[in-house]
């Protein structure tokens, strides 16, 4: 008797389970422990799964300031390839980089050079703009927040990225870069 018993507790808890997931699975939710979500929230917390600063992750979007005082996101540039560098005017390994970057947005149709000044290192926040005018850098420059410093584990300057125009990381370069580097890196990028 007590073998019945058992044997039709478990066919209960399987029939259940079998139930709740049929349920969920047909009704565009799924049961949590937090309550029910919906499969565009599932859907929405995988692609957040995929963002991040690791090679073949989707880059973090951030919104930041540009040095005229306009809004500008990475995501902007979706459809694009970006070569992201994260720099400041006291940096020596920045400023020798510079007219490569320069030369190189110049050249370039399918790839934008999108400068990040490290704004919380700077003496003056001034300072980014007019190295920028002085050495006449004209490709976009933004002035970065301690967020997108941290969220881009910015340690040491340059700090680069380049992005494919799928929005996702190919690469994290740490340090000074040439014209002929980014050519041959970003001829092997989509």
């Amino acid at each position: 008797m007590q073998k019945k018993i058992i044997w039709f507790l478990l066919g209960a808890a399987f029939l259940w389970v079998l139930f709740d997931f049929w349920k969920s699975y047909f009704a565009g939710t799924e049961t949590s422990e937090t309550g029910t979500v919906s499969h565009e929230t599932a859907a929405s917390e995988a692609v957040k799964a995929q963002t991040g600063i690791n090679i073949g992750q989707i880059a973090y979007d951030f919104e930041l300031q540009d040095m005229d005082g306009n809004a500008v996101k990475l995501s902007d540039y979706r459809g694009k390839k970006v070569f992201l560098n994260f720099w400041a005017s006291w940096c020596p390994p920045c400023k020798a980089e510079m007219p490569h970057l320069q030369a190189f947005s110049e050249e370039q149709e399918d790839t934008v050079v999108l400068g990040v000044n490290v704004t919380t290192s700077e003496s003056h926040p001034d300072n980014a703009a007019l190295f920028l005018e002085e050495n006449e850098i004209s490709f976009l420059n933004l002035y970065g927040t301690e967020e997108v410093f941290n969220q881009y584990q910015v340690q040491s300057l340059p700090t680069s990225y380049l992005i494919g125009s799928d929005g996702k990381i190919y690469e994290r370069i740490i340090g000074a870069v040439t014209k002929d580097i980014l050519e041959a890196k970003f001829s092997m990028i989509k």
